[in-house]
């Protein structure tokens, strides 16, 4: 409870020899606590007869008062982001004031946010997750991985000619190392000049992540590509995922230099690339990245290039051997019809077929990328037995027709075009198109473990099937069909 003025000072006046009076004795006459007593007495002894008063109760930080003027200041600032071709959010524009008007004039975050909603200036977005509902995955030290992707660019002029950039984001500053556009499609010598002048301008790091272009890595396909070749002989490793979101932190760097390249309008290639340069400036030391937070604050990239700890960069080439051993090992162990190749260190040769050519296996550069399938559609055709399609579709539910079923092979195939070959025991293989590697095989004529309710059959429940990548069995769809019985006559 609040006590009176005239209490305090009664209680920091009170001397129980004096007033012939214990401490017990006085609380209870006033009507207060023994800690209430030592409480203020405690203060008195410590601030003096200043103590006496409470302190005051004004907030240490009083909300503060905006004026017309500071809420014009941040829909300027939203159009001028924008108009720059950079990210024009509540946290942008508050970034964009600390940096212009200070920080005494800059409102927070959710009062930009506040104000922009209630202007109407808020773009429509779906629905997101929270935030902090996210777990970062980035590597703890600079240099320990890059990421590197392409993406298909077209400039401004009448005939909207198509180039290819390639950008280079360190995974744990996502500092921008090398971003580089080119007149021909995506190739591997192209890649190799971007990495090579990031290479010399920084460092090397000491592993590259990248998709399963044959730009890029080949090594989920059974051969080496020459990118990973080059890249064993800097020391370096060449690794890369099955989803395309493995790449996320580059593929979210491509959103950003588009938006900032088309604020621009590029219509020549001198002009795209003078645009490029100004992009890794701002990008780098201007823009603060919302996934580098430091206490309460965003950082640049360049600030985190600088801060973060530093891994050691290679000093020798990688063992050709163990290198062609890992294209062996995971080949053998995600196909179960691989046979390891003769010419263990031959870049050109693929561990899941030895008819593969090598003009086909190596990206030739200067040229887009090809498929090239380890099985071929002409022998697929001459081996033609039961009624099985040489091309297939997985359609968009994951399930493909074979022989009158419909086989659900998984969800993450669907759209996929497929090869099939008969061989000569009477053993249906499936490759997919894209790049011919084996996917399942099913014996013919096709028998079930069980059939179960509906018109979709779980590939699991073929009897003799093989499945690069099988799909989950789940009991509650795939219990027997539940027997009819026949009315009473």
């Amino acid at each position: 409870m609040a006590i009176s003025s005239h209490l305090r000072r009664k209680i920091a006046d009170f001397d129980p020899v004096r007033d012939d009076k214990t401490i017990t004795q006085f609380c209870k006459e006033e009507g207060i606590s023994r800690q209430t007593f030592h409480n203020l007495k405690d203060r008195v002894a410590k601030h003096g007869r200043a103590g006496i008063l409470p302190d005051s109760t004004a907030p240490k930080n009083p909300a503060r008062k905006y004026t017309d003027a500071d809420r014009q200041a941040v829909f300027d600032a939203r159009v001028a982001l924008k108009q720059q071709g950079l990210d024009y959010g509540p946290i942008s524009i508050h970034y964009h004031l600390l940096d212009t008007v200070g920080p005494d004039r800059t409102p927070s975050r959710p009062t930009i946010a506040a104000w922009l909603n209630k202007a109407g200036l808020v773009d429509a977005n779906a629905r997101k997750r929270p935030r902090s509902s996210y777990k970062r995955f980035a590597r703890d030290y600079v240099c320990e991985l890059w990421q590197i992707d392409a993406v298909v660019y077209r400039l401004f002029d009448v005939a909207h000619t198509q180039v290819t950039i390639y950008q280079v984001i360190d995974d744990a500053s996502r500092f921008d190392v090398g971003t580089k556009a080119f007149k021909l499609p995506e190739n591997g010598s192209d890649a190799r000049t971007t990495l090579n002048e990031a290479f010399a301008r920084y460092r090397k790091p000491q592993e590259i992540l990248s998709d399963n272009s044959e730009a890029f890595a080949t090594y989920h396909r059974g051969r080496l590509s020459a990118t990973e070749v080059w890249l064993a002989e800097q020391g370096v490793m060449a690794i890369a995922g099955f989803a395309p979101t493995t790449q996320g932190k580059d593929e979210r760097a491509h959103r950003t230099l588009v938006q900032f390249l088309d604020a621009r309008t590029p219509t020549t290639f001198a002009e795209l690339e003078a645009a490029i340069d100004i992009y890794r400036e701002v990008y780098n030391t201007q823009r603060h990245h919302q996934s580098l937070r430091v206490g309460k604050m965003h950082i640049t990239p360049q600030q985190a290039w600088e801060s973060f700890p530093q891994a050691e960069s290679p000093t020798d080439p990688l063992d050709p051997d163990v290198i062609w051993q890992r294209v062996v090992d995971y080949n053998l162990a995600h196909n179960p019809l691989a046979q390891p190749p003769a010419k263990k260190n031959d870049p050109g040769e693929a561990a899941t077929s030895p008819k593969v050519e090598t003009v086909r296996a190596i990206t030739t550069p200067g040229t887009s990328h090809t498929d090239a399938p380890t099985i071929d559609p002409r022998d697929a055709a001459e081996n033609y037995r039961f009624d099985v399609p040489v091309e297939l579709e997985v359609n968009r539910h994951g399930t493909v027709p074979v022989c009158g079923y419909s086989l659900y092979i998984g969800l993450r195939f669907k759209s996929r075009k497929l090869f099939s070959v008969v061989t000569p025991d009477n053993v249906a293989e499936f490759y997919t198109a894209h790049d011919g590697e084996f996917l399942f095989s099913v014996p013919l004529p096709i028998r079930l473990t069980h059939r179960p309710a509906g018109g979709q059959i779980n590939i699991n429940l073929v009897e003799g099937m093989k499945h690069r990548q099988p799909p989950k069995l789940r009991p509650d769809l795939s219990k027997p069909r539940p027997k009819k019985h026949k009315p009473d006559q």
